[in-house]
């Protein structure tokens, strides 16, 4: 019993001494509640100082930070609230929940017993596992100490022994406010691959950590720690090799990157970030092995890239931005890798989302996959000729940027011919028509030359004469390239329109 309640006295004694005075900025926890100090101070008609908090939870507060007519901060309607300093949980450290948790997994028989969150025990089965199955699990390779009101490090040596061979590790959502704390964390665990960090809200950021580089981590998640961009490339200092970063959620100005950092990065991910301006992207333009960029939900409304930028980005997303120009999908054509693109929610055009797709698939064809789904070669032909439709107009008035935004259409209109939009056209009568068989229902066949423009109820008339046939009674369709039939069924469109084109064979059904 004396045992016992010297384990929970110095429990007690250790959360006592880690109290400290909050921070603007910082994430805490009031009972089972986060918030976000964003006051500090006396508030009017009170005694004593306030904490002036916005929660996370809706509707958890009772106000917007102003309190009887005074602004004290500025919070979210029904999110702000103020508390005493000393309902916050003082939080644990990273080896006292390391100890609750982990500390007495054993591997012994078919099962393995983990200490719970409530100090209980639970055990796993591990019927059918392999002794490496089961000395893995022992070794804490994937370490999850996610929503554990952690703060500070505590005992580094404890920390290192139990996490020698941890790969994977989870502290998401925790109270962490000093970067070089988490620095710590992260070098004590040499084989560490893979770190989430989101939502534990840095305050503290200038890295004073002067330990050596950090040399297996591979990929780290910052979404919503409120490091700015100058703020991650210090502690990109520390972590040589990364392969991937994710840093969205904060207000990011790219810039004045230093040339030796990143240089192993292929996937960067800035979403929410208040990214205006695509050139405030250029200094992470010329990394060597960067191959998928997610800049989406951002205010980026023109994309222009210099030769060189982005030389080996296969993957780009650029959903809910504010692109309004199609030269910005045009300036797509020089990332001569890419093969799969987001791009959806942007003010390119008005009308539905299918005509905004075919668009992009015709404008860029080395495409294969766009907003998730892979572009089939029948969508692309389809795309094709509706792109030549869309900008016709266009294309007849000869406008003076018109190719160098479209500089597949030319090649479009050799191949499909010119799309008839009632609009004087450039090309002769001679460019427009094309030479058709026609093949009767006996299987004899003749040769018809016809314009491009020429309606399917005029073709009609023509079978009629040479084949007898009324028009009701005609059925006629083509074989494509992909052996399919096309039926022309309907009188109103054109022959380019079903995408005939010389030497193709009409077949005449009834």
């Amino acid at each position: 019993l004396i045992c016992c309640f010297s384990v929970l006295f110095k429990q007690w004694y250790q959360r006592r001494v880690r109290v400290r005075m909050a921070v603007l900025g910082q994430r805490v926890q009031v009972g089972d509640y986060y918030a976000v100090v964003k006051y500090l101070g006396p508030v009017t008609g009170t005694e004593g100082e306030w904490l002036g908090v916005e929660w996370e939870e809706e509707g958890r507060g009772k106000h917007d930070g102003s309190y009887k007519d005074v602004r004290y901060f500025e919070a979210k309607p029904l999110h702000g609230s103020f508390v005493r300093e000393h309902k916050l949980n003082p939080g644990k450290s990273f080896s006292e929940v390391l100890q609750l948790r982990y500390n007495d997994v054993t591997g012994a028989g078919d099962a393995m017993s983990i200490i719970n969150k409530d100090n209980s025990s639970t055990n796993v089965e591990l019927v059918g596992l392999s002794n490496a199955d089961v000395n893995r699990a022992a070794q804490l390779t994937n370490l999850v100490m996610r929503e554990e009101s952690i703060v500070s490090v505590g005992d580094g040596s404890f920390i290192a022994e139990k996490c020698i061979n941890t790969e994977n590790l989870d502290m998401s959502l925790n109270l962490f406010y000093d970067i070089n704390s988490l620095l710590q964390v992260i070098k004590l665990m040499p084989k560490l691959i893979s770190i989430q960090l989101k939502g534990n809200v840095l305050t503290s950021k200038e890295v004073c950590d002067v330990n050596p580089p950090h040399s297996s981590l591979e990929r780290i998640y910052l979404a919503g720690t409120g490091l700015s961009w100058g703020e991650f490339c210090k502690l990109a200092e520390h972590i040589p090799n990364i392969r991937e970063v994710y840093i969205s959620g904060s207000t990011l100005n790219i810039g004045n990157t230093p040339a030796h950092i990143l240089q192993q990065i292929t996937v960067l991910d800035v979403q929410y970030s208040d990214i205006t301006d695509w050139d405030s992207l250029k200094d992470i333009s010329v990394l060597p092995h960067l191959q998928t960029l997610i800049v989406s939900n951002n205010s980026i409304s023109r994309v222009q890239i210099s030769p060189g930028q982005f030389s080996q980005v296969q993957a780009l997303s650029l959903d809910n931005n504010k692109i309004n120009e199609w030269s910005s999908v045009a300036e797509l054509r020089k990332l001569t890798l890419l093969n799969t693109l987001r791009i959806r929610l942007n003010p390119l055009i008005t009308g539905p989302a299918l005509d905004m797709r075919l668009l992009v698939v015709a404008m860029l064809p080395a495409v294969k996959k766009l907003n998730g789904t892979p572009i089939t070669d029948n969508e692309r032909l389809q795309a094709d000729i509706f792109y030549l439709k869309h900008f016709a107009t266009d294309y007849y008035k000869n406008e003076p940027h018109f190719h160098t935004i479209h500089n597949r259409y030319k090649s479009l209109v050799q191949e499909y011919g010119e799309p008839d939009t009632g609009l004087p056209k450039i090309a002769s009568i001679k460019d427009q028509s094309i030479v058709v068989k026609i093949a009767k229902p006996d299987g004899k066949e003749f040769e018809k030359k016809l314009l491009k423009t020429t309606l399917v109820k005029n073709l009609h008339l023509i079978v009629q004469r040479q084949c007898k046939i009324l028009p009701k009674n005609q059925k006629l369709y083509w074989i494509d390239s992909f052996n399919e039939k096309v039926l022309l069924d309907d009188p109103t469109r054109d022959l380019a329109y079903f995408n005939i084109s010389k030497d193709c064979t009409v077949y005449v059904e009834t």
